[in-house]
């Protein structure tokens, strides 16, 4: 790549993190902390529909129905999302996916699990997860 071709990427990307800035301060507010988390570690849509099925994952296991048909479809979706056959309920279990991911995608930014389920807590999302994997 010519040096000419890396200035322009340089100061376009200079100029799309400007905006994304401008465009957080006026929707802040309106924003949720777990939102202005996915911001703040540039989550792409991928990103965050792993979370959101991470957290599928081990919520559908706190239903307490387990023996419902549609728990049951659910809890077998997610876990051959997932690729696996069993799953332990606990941080431990929860933060290996989040490493594996990071892994495997090269997020730009690292994640911590603990903050995660914080922000998802503090946006309401996920209180009984983040209780249970955190207690």
């Amino acid at each position: 790549m010519t040096k000419q071709k890396v200035e322009q990427l340089e100061k376009r990307i200079e100029i799309l993190l400007d905006w994304k800035d401008r465009l957080t301060e006026l929707v802040g507010d309106s924003l949720s902390p777990y939102e202005k988390w996915c911001i703040e570690k540039e989550l792409s849509r991928e990103d965050q529909h792993f979370i959101t099925n991470l957290c599928l994952l081990f919520s559908i296991h706190l239903h307490p129905d387990q023996e419902h048909p549609d728990v049951q479809k659910v809890k077998h979706n997610v876990m051959t999302l997932f690729d696996i056959k069993e799953i332990e309920m606990n941080f431990l279990c929860f933060e290996q996916f989040i490493s594996d991911y990071q892994l495997k995608e090269n997020p730009i930014f690292s994640w911590d699990a603990r903050e995660l389920l914080e922000k998802l807590n503090e946006s309401g999302r996920s209180v009984q997860l983040k209780e249970v994997l955190l207690n």
